[in-house]
């Protein structure tokens, strides 16, 4: 090889590189717009025929009898107002099958419904691969709000040159067609301001586990931010002249805390309006750490409820050598840990009150031969089984129902020989109200006489799911994998 046609591949490897990159992305998005008509065509195999999502209200039935059978199948309004109802339970299918929660199904269906019948200019775009599927969902994400005029206006200019424009334009072309075919809701959007304000706290997101911290946001009424901004910069100016090195915006973090202990113990049932409600605030706020404070103005001891599994010593003293390393402990009502020291500093604060739960060695097997599942066990079960266990669901099982597994058979009084084995609550998972409706009632659609979904226990303490359509699912503590058609779900592991 001369040294010449050397340096000529060198320099076109760049270039092929390049090419590579391109022609994988134009598979992706071709798999995209596959996935998309499916999910669109398994809606349209769902619907009832010929209904519209307004002729029955958000939530038609599903069947004329469905008021008899409560949790039953209902069709649900997934699109905006014109497009068909769709089968609530199907969602719930396609969702496990593309390895979705529930909830980003619903999401999904709702835009490829809304894309295919209040869109169909955007539609065909992306049948015919010009707009990217994930561009057309954002944009039928604005677009359900809208009337079926307002709709067709945001379709009608949006979809020649919705391929090279920004979310933006979609935006604005929104806000128009609110304004044009729905002034009513214009004008309430305008006058309601409650429609914008909110404030969130993520128990649910990643913990910091070193600190213990989470994050907070929110958007305010300008009047509630400055009394809020006004408090924060008080209290944690005075955290430094009592003496905190903290920096900051530590020292801000920290009051907003202090501020929640006092407001707590406020009795705001005798205040006439909200200036009543700020006047309270603000002499709280003036009356920091002072010992002559009324008595609804002191600051309240936080409580400290912790379910942690640890050695005496991890709380005593952090010796690797008698701990065995750093110890973790998770924290109630979020999904993450935080250190022993982290838990130590809380208990040591004067101002905390700290509960202690009994402690609950879960390697027992506890049950009672009765329906009714009392207290202690189904704590139990929530701590062994901290999430719905029902196919990439992560609902807290602390809001889940506790289901029998295997039904539960009621003893026969006159016959002590008949009905379920003994030890029936020991036969308990949780599951949340939506995919307890699943697993009771049938679908719409399904193979064999179930139809719907069903579920056992493997003895390593997992769960083999069951669609209406045979498709099964392995749940175990890290998660759901989709088995194969041809694997025996009991060789599963």
């Amino acid at each position: 090889m001369s040294p010449t046609t050397a340096t000529s591949d060198r320099t076109a490897f760049p270039a092929v590189l390049l090419d590579g990159a391109r022609a994988a992305l134009a598979r992706q998005r071709t798999a995209e717009v596959e996935v998309l008509v499916a999910v669109a065509d398994w809606a349209n195999a769902h619907t009832e025929g010929g209904e519209v999502a307004d002729q029955y209200g958000p939530f038609g039935l599903l069947r004329g009898d469905a008021h008899l059978l409560p949790g039953a199948d209902v069709f649900g309004e997934l699109g905006g107002p014109g497009a068909p109802l769709v089968s609530e339970f199907c969602v719930v299918e396609i969702a496990a099958a593309l390895g979705l929660s529930t909830d980003s199904g619903r999401r999904l269906v709702g835009e490829a419904v809304e894309l295919r019948h209040r869109l169909p200019r955007l539609w065909n775009r992306v049948v015919d691969g010009v707009l990217p599927a994930w561009r057309a969902r954002k944009i039928a994400q604005e677009t359900t709000q809208l009337t079926p005029d307002g709709a067709e206006f945001v379709d009608r200019h949006l979809a020649p040159v919705a391929h090279k424009t920004g979310m933006v334009t979609a935006q604005k072309l929104v806000a128009e067609a609110v304004a044009r075919f729905d002034p009513e809701k214009a004008e309430l959007d305008r006058a309601d301001s409650d429609a914008t304000r909110r404030f969130d706290i993520d128990l649910h997101g990643q913990i910091d586990p070193t600190r213990g911290v989470v994050a907070v946001s929110g958007t305010l009424d300008l009047a509630d931010a400055l009394d809020l901004e006004n408090a924060v910069s008080r209290v944690a100016a005075d955290l430094a002249v009592a003496g905190s090195l903290d920096s900051l915006d530590a020292r801000r973090s920290s009051a907003v805390g202090e501020i929640a202990r006092r407001q707590t113990t406020l009795d705001l049932s005798g205040c006439d309006n909200a200036d009543a409600v700020r006047t309270t605030t603000g002499e709280a706020s003036n009356q920091t750490g002072s010992d002559t404070a009324p008595a609804a103005t002191r600051s309240k001891a936080r409580q400290v409820v912790l379910h942690v599994h640890l050695a005496e010593a991890a709380l005593t003293d952090l010796d690797p050598n008698v701990c065995g390393g750093i110890d973790l402990a998770r924290v109630e009502k979020t999904r993450s840990f935080v250190l022993a020291e982290q838990v130590r500093e809380w208990c040591r604060a004067t101002s905390t009150q700290v509960v202690v739960k009994p402690v609950i060695d879960l390697r027992d097997r506890v049950a009672v031969d009765a329906y009714e599942v009392p207290d202690r066990i189904a704590e139990r079960v929530r701590l062994t089984k901290p999430t719905c266990v029902f196919p990439h669901c992560t609902r807290p099982a602390r809001g889940c129902d506790l289901d029998h597994v295997d039904e539960y058979v009621a003893p026969d009084p006159n016959h002590p020989g008949d009905g379920g084995p003994p030890g029936q609550t020991a036969n308990l998972a949780p599951l949340c109200r939506r995919h307890h409706r699943v697993k009771t009632h049938p679908s719409m659609s399904g193979v064999g006489r179930e139809r719907r979904w069903r579920y056992r226990r493997l003895p390593d303490g997992s769960f083999i799911w069951t669609s209406p359509h045979d498709h099964q699912y392995l749940v175990d503590p890290h998660g759901t994998i989709p088995l194969a058609p041809d694997r025996q779900p009991d060789s599963a592991a």
